[in-house]
């Protein structure tokens, strides 16, 4: 499992997405060099693995991204995975059917051994087939899709401020884990395969959902064992069913290849007995029978598995875990709130000249509703840069920050001609507060502001600033820096 950041409750959700979908494709690309070098068994399994997390986080929070990601990107993602399977399948069922030969008799071993050759040479061809899907097309749709993630979080349009990620990530949890509930009940016989198949796949999109912050709420990670147990027992039982049908083609090939075989030797003529014999002895068809029983076998202890476990719905631990998991998520799901004071100073106060400080230079996007600001720091440890957008008024306020690279700051920075500023910023502690002193360097203006732990919590200017306060402007529209720009 992918290590997710761990800061992303908070964000808006296309902009967690973004960063998401960076780790997935990063694990994509590293199973992708580790294909190539030809040598690793897992690589392709890991790939897969990327790819379908991937495609599972862009379509749960596809209401998010709006039409960002479009159906076709999605469509063609799939596709790509899809190219995987037959050498997944082919993989899964060699191994089965080799795990099987120490219990079957030397005669039955004949066939196990015909049809495991069959399944390795189909195995060979798929895993070529694959290899050259993904050179085809991976790289083109990686770029593709952090292009347009990048340009999702960068729009105001799609989410508004008040959208978390721990929000939006707590609906679909709940509507993924009914959905989850609701297939397990539809699971009546080792027979069920498209109900087995449709309930480990939503099985798989819940627990993707809950390794996004497994890392950080140990409730997520105890979920996501008991549903990697689900998974387990619906893949086994979805692999023998699908093996069972490779069962019933191969040993009509099987019949056929031996009576032609057969038939050969009697046409020929001259056959000794010893060779008719020798030819009979090599039939497959006792040891597909035998490997078809051992997987009917297999599918009964697999589904009674399965109904003793999750038949009867959700386990009790499991319910507990899960509640768990959206308590902790609505706990982070309102936006931060910023609660400041801002005051008008005649001039900067003298106490502050070997105060810490830094240059600033801010920028304000083009919107109506929604403000979104950028912000580049220049500190003694190099240049940082900033997103921000804050909704509300007077002294308390809704703010959502993120850091952004220098590449997308300078992609979006000249949308903000016009509405820009430049100040130094003085960091001046006080007791438990601190207190900002904002010179600005385009105009004659000093402000001052402070960052409260709570709106109940009033402040005096200290004794060191008291003597240059002109007046209290917090919440004043014509002091905030957004207005201030030009």
């Amino acid at each position: 499992m992918p290590k997710y950041p761990e800061n992303l409750l908070r964000q808006p959700p296309a902009a967690a997405v973004a960063v998401l979908g960076d780790t997935l494709l990063d694990a994509a690309r590293s199973a992708r060099a580790r294909l190539e070098e030809g040598d690793d068994e897992e690589a392709l399994h890991d790939f897969r693995v990327a790819l379908r997390r991937l495609r599972s986080v862009l379509r749960a929070f596809r209401s998010h991204l709006q039409d960002f990601i479009s159906r076709n990107l999605r469509r063609q993602l799939r596709d790509l995975q899809r190219a995987t399977n037959p050498a997944r399948d082919a993989e899964v069922q060699a191994a089965w059917v080799h795990a099987r030969l120490k219990q079957l008799t030397r005669g039955q071993r004949v066939g196990a051994r015909w049809f495991l050759a069959r399944l390795e040479e189909h195995r060979d061809r798929a895993y070529d087939a694959a290899l050259q899907a993904i050179d085809a097309d991976f790289e083109r749709l990686a770029r593709r899709v952090v292009k347009r993630l990048g340009s999702a979080a960068g729009s105001r349009d799609v989410a508004g401020p008040q959208s978390t990620f721990a929000g939006a990530l707590t609906e679909l949890i709940r509507d993924h884990a009914a959905a989850l509930q609701g297939r397990l009940s539809t699971i009546r016989s080792p027979s069920d395969e498209a109900e087995v198949h449709a309930t480990r796949i939503s099985g798989k999109r819940l627990r993707y959902l809950l390794e996004l912050v497994a890392n950080g709420i140990a409730a997520a990670d105890r979920a996501v064992v008991e549903l990697k147990g689900l998974q387990t027992v619906l893949g086994e039982l979805h692999d023998v069913q699908v093996v069972a049908r490779e069962f019933a083609a191969a040993a009509e090939v099987a019949a056929a290849e031996h009576a032609r075989r057969l038939h050969e030797l009697e046409r020929v003529g001259g056959s000794d007995d010893r060779e008719v014999r020798a030819a009979r002895r090599r039939n497959a068809t006792p040891g597909m029978l035998a490997l078809a029983r051992f997987d009917h076998q297999v599918q009964q202890e697999l589904f009674d598995r399965f109904a003793a476990e999750w038949g009867s719905g959700f386990p009790g631990t499991f319910r507990r875990e899960l509640d768990e998991v959206l308590k902790v998520l609505a706990e982070h799901s309102a936006p931060p709130v910023e609660v400041e004071r801002k005051y008008l100073l005649s001039r900067l106060p003298a106490t502050i000249q070997s105060a810490k400080s830094a240059e600033i230079e801010q920028g304000w996007l083009p919107g109506r509703q929604l403000q979104e600001r950028l912000r580049r720091i220049y500190g003694p440890d190099g240049d940082r840069y900033y997103r921000t957008v804050k909704v509300g008024s007077g002294v308390s306020r809704i703010e959502i920050e993120e850091e952004a690279s220098a590449t997308v700051f300078e992609h979006l920075w000249p949308l903000t001609e016009g509405r820009r500023l430049r100040k130094r910023r003085y960091y001046v502690p006080d007791g438990e507060l601190t207190w900002e002193i904002d010179e600005f360097l385009d105009r004659e203006l000093v402000l001052a502001e402070v960052e409260l732990p709570s709106a109940a919590i009033s402040v005096t200017p200290p004794t060191w600033l008291a003597s240059v306060v002109l007046k209290d402007v917090t919440g004043e529209s014509e002091y905030l820096n957004v207005n201030l720009a030009k």
